[in-house]
C-alpha cells in the first residue's frame, strides 16, 4: 500500500475510534468484488452497447420503463439474465467483515442504491437497511392501482430466456389481477415504480438520524463505491450530492470516509481511500 494511502487509512481509523454511529452509504462499487459490474467506470455497462440478436441497445434504453411497455419479452429476458448473475454470485468477504466490525461497536444504518440484496443476504439487520432503488427480491404489477391495493410479491417466478436473443420464454403474471409483473426496482424514466415498501425503510432511517441528534452521538459516514451521477448517493461536504433522496442535514457528523478507487474529489471533511470495497473495508478494520 502506498505511503499516501496508509496516511489516509490511519486518519480514517482515528475517526472510526471516535464515532458512536455509522451511516454506511453504498453504490454499485460495493458489489464489484462479488463480480457484479458497475453502471459507470472503466468496466461499467452504462456506456456499452449491448448486442441482442442483430440490434444494439444502450443499457439505459433496455432498462427503461418504455422498454417494459413496448418490448416486455426482451425487457424481462435481459433482466432475468442480470438477476441470474446476482443470484448466482455471493456477497464478497467485505460485507461479512464490515458486519462483524460494526454490529456491536456502532449504532449503524445502511443506505444503498444497490438492488442485489447483498446486505440482507450477508446478515445485516433488515430493519437497518434502506434500498433506495428497490430490490431484486420483489415484483410489482404493471397496474399501479393493483400495487396500491395489494403491494409487492416475492420474486419467485423469474422467466427463463433465450441466451442468444434475451427473449423471455414467458411473462410472469400478477397473482392478484393477471396483468404482467415487473421487477420492483426503479428503472430509467420510471414514473411507475412502486416505492411504498421503501418508504418504511426511509422512515426507519429518519428515526436513526433523529436519535443521533437526540442523544448527541458522533456520526461518521462511510461511503463505499458511490459514483458521481445524478442518482448516486455520493456525499459532498457532509451532504448527499443528489437532491433526489431529500436527505436531511446530518447532525453531529464528524466526517466522511470514502472508499472508491476512482472519482477522487477534494471534499472538505472527506477522507478518500482509493481502494475497492473489499480491500478498503479490510484496511479500515484490521
Amino acid at each position: 500500500m502506498p505511503r499516501s494511502v496508509k496516511k489516509e487509512v490511519i486518519k480514517a481509523k482515528a475517526l472510526l475510534q471516535e464515532a458512536d454511529a455509522l451511516l454506511i452509504v453504498t453504490g454499485a462499487g460495493m458489489s464489484v468484488d462479488s463480480g457484479i459490474p458497475t453502471y459507470r467506470g472503466e468496466n461499467g455497462i452504462w456506456t456499452k452497447s449491448i448486442k441482442i440478436g442483430e440490434e444494439l441497445y444502450a443499457y439505459d434504453d433496455i432498462s427503461s420503463l418504455k422498454m417494459w411497455k413496448t418490448k416486455p419479452e426482451l425487457a424481462w429476458g435481459f433482466k432475468s439474465h442480470f438477476y441470474k448473475i446476482m443470484n448466482e454470485l455471493e456477497p464478497h468477504q467485505g460485507y461479512y467483515e464490515l458486519l462483524e466490525k460494526v454490529n456491536d461497536r456502532y449504532d449503524y444504518f445502511v443506505a444503498t442504491s444497490n438492488i442485489d440484496g447483498y446486505f440482507k443476504k450477508s446478515g445485516f439487520d433488515i430493519n437497518r437497511i434502506y434500498e433506495v432503488h428497490g430490490s431484486v427480491n420483489y415484483l410489482q404489477c404493471m397496474d399501479k392501482s393493483c400495487n396500491n391495493l395489494n403491494g409487492v410479491t416475492e420474486a419467485v417466478d423469474l422467466p427463463t430466456y433465450n441466451e442468444d436473443t434475451f427473449i423471455a420464454d414467458y411473462l410472469p403474471k400478477c397473482k392478484f389481477c393477471g396483468n404482467m409483473s415487473r421487477p420492483n426496482v426503479s428503472m430509467f424514466g420510471d414514473v411507475e415504480f412502486y416505492g411504498k415498501p421503501y418508504e418504511h425503510q426511509r422512515k426507519r432511517l429518519n428515526e436513526f438520524l433523529n436519535n443521533i441528534k437526540k442523544y448527541n452521538k458522533k456520526l461518521l459516514i462511510l461511503e463505499i463505491g458511490c459514483g458521481i451521477n445524478p442518482h448516486s448517493l455520493r456525499m459532498s461536504d457532509g451532504r448527499m450530492m443528489s437532491g433526489e433522496w431529500k436527505m436531511p442535514k446530518f447532525d453531529n457528523n464528524i466526517g466522511t470516509i470514502r472508499l472508491n478507487p476512482n472519482d477522487e474529489q477534494n471534499d472538505k471533511d472527506t477522507i478518500h481511500i482509493p481502494l475497492g470495497a473489499k480491500n478498503g473495508i479490510h484496511s479500515l478494520f484490521i
